[in-house]
């Protein structure tokens, strides 16, 4: 990748140091580093900013797969110059969901993956006390 598509950025070392000690101590939200923590931090801001606008032709959220342990969704008002959106996971549990992106059980990600045709049918055919959350069509 070339160097000129980067520009750094400084950040106050006690800043830093609580971010990195956050990413540590929770796995589960997916922050493999720093930089991946700060970026999607810029990214949620610059959206509700309205700087960061989603392909307006194609749907913000995208069913991308399904497997035995949940769901991959494409969400596109997370995409960039470089990426046209993020793949986030969702999981099932029977008494539980979980977005691994937003580490919540409540979210649009979650709204969007108990409500694909498909998920619905899944959950209520193995009779889950999670398909009480699918909506009724």
């Amino acid at each position: 990748m070339p160097m000129d598509k980067y520009r750094g950025v400084s950040l106050q070392r006690e800043l830093i140091n609580l971010i990195e000690e956050y990413i540590k101590a929770h796995p589960e939200m997916g922050y493999k580093s720093l930089a991946d923590f700060v970026t999607d931090a810029v990214r949620e801001k610059c959206s509700e900013l309205k700087i960061l606008v989603a392909t307006s032709d194609l749907p913000q959220l995208e069913h991308f797969n399904i497997s035995e342990n949940g769901v991959r969704i494409l969400d596109r008002s997370l995409g960039n110059g470089v990426s046209k959106g993020r793949i986030i996971d969702v999981y099932f549990k029977p008494n539980k969901v979980l977005c691994e992106y937003c580490g919540s059980d409540n979210c649009k990600h979650v709204e969007f993956a108990l409500n694909i045709p498909k998920v619905r049918k899944i959950l209520i055919e193995k009779g889950w006390p999670i398909s009480k959350r699918i909506k009724e069509v």
